[in-house]
């Protein structure tokens, strides 16, 4: 039944399971190299997108798809960026300019990618097809995932303004290869 329990529900299991998750990860490494307002945007989006797939499915109540090669190319794909961040930056270049097509869409398709299939979009199909509370588990689920976005957006915005551009790299690289590995990981033990 909809509700404030539902919702509470929704929001405090998503929150904790969000919390040194990989797009937490990802997230601040994202907060180090773009301004916080569109990668916020971009989370949220791509983030509430899957959040509204877990929902339906488990309103559906479809058996639960083991998303695993999207979880395996999303590994792979971590795990590249991160090593495209750790190649040599070339004396005397200007600093590199952002990705044709900005730091919102580059975070909206990276956080849909990590959450596609993630432990946080198992819940939200287990929370919608057992609470019977679709739109609670729904603002819930959106509004957990945001309160870790957030912060973490914020802390590497704090990472930025105090550690060196050399390292930010190295930071930023190792960020996205351990999400990389942490797909990877939960892909192999089946999520």
């Amino acid at each position: 039944m909809e509700g404030s329990a539902a919702f509470a529900a929704a929001f405090g299991l998503i929150a904790l399971l969000e919390l040194g998750d990989k797009t937490q990860l990802l997230l601040i490494s994202l907060g180090t190299k773009h301004p916080p307002g569109p990668v916020i945007a971009g989370a949220f989006l791509g983030e509430t997108a899957v959040t509204a797939i877990g929902v339906a499915i488990g309103v559906a109540a479809a058996a639960i798809v083991p998303f695993l090669a999207i979880q395996v190319a999303s590994g792979i794909l971590f795990i590249g960026i991160g090593l495209w961040n750790l190649r040599p930056e070339r004396e005397g270049d200007p600093e590199r300019a952002p990705p044709a097509r900005g730091p919102f869409l580059t975070t909206t398709g990276l956080s849909f990618l990590a959450e596609l299939g993630d432990k946080t979009m198992l819940a939200v199909i287990a929370l919608s097809g057992t609470l019977r509370a679709p739109v609670s588990v729904f603002l819930g689920a959106a509004l957990g995932l945001l309160a870790v976005a957030v912060p973490s957006v914020v802390l590497g915005r704090v990472l930025r303004r105090y550690v060196t551009a050399k390292w930010l790299r190295w930071v930023s690289a190792g960020l996205f290869i351990a999400a990389g590995v942490l797909t990877l990981a939960e892909a192999a033990l089946g999520g």
